[in-house]
């Protein structure tokens, strides 16, 4: 299957980078075909419909009650018809919010038509790599 791991995590982060590298790794140890796509670079071109399968991992944020980054919204309205579309929706873990935050994610998804079979918090890379063997 081709699965798109769009992230939106600032890579500069050992523990980011090495979050988004393990989850790829587990989708393609599972046999899937991986691109991975920082959300939060120009993704004026960028097109989902040639895609099965579409996983969002997103920072969460705020106190208690959960936020994604605005930029998240914008781009998955941005990249074509998403409509029937399976995906996956990821938070990593934060203090307080990361259950309603990813609520907001999974809204945010199925928001553009999408049909979400998974959603996690990711606190680790085992989790990541966990998380993206079972992706499907």
């Amino acid at each position: 299957m081709r699965v798109i791991i769009l992230h939106f995590l600032d890579t500069q982060s050992k523990n980011n980078s090495s979050l988004v590298k393990a989850l790829s790794d587990g989708a393609a140890r599972g046999g899937h075909v991986v691109d991975v796509v920082d959300g939060n670079r120009p993704t004026d071109a960028l097109r989902l419909t040639p895609y099965e399968y579409v996983v969002v991992l997103s920072p969460s944020f705020g106190l208690f009650k959960g936020k994604i980054p605005g930029r998240v919204t914008e781009v998955l309205s941005s990249c074509g018809n998403l409509t029937g579309k399976k995906g996956a929706a990821f938070v990593t873990k934060s203090l307080f919010s990361a259950p309603s935050a990813n609520q907001v994610l999974m809204k945010a998804m199925e928001k553009e038509g999408m049909v979400i079979n998974d959603f996690n918090i990711i606190e680790n890379s085992e989790q990541a790599t966990e998380a993206g063997s079972r992706l499907g």
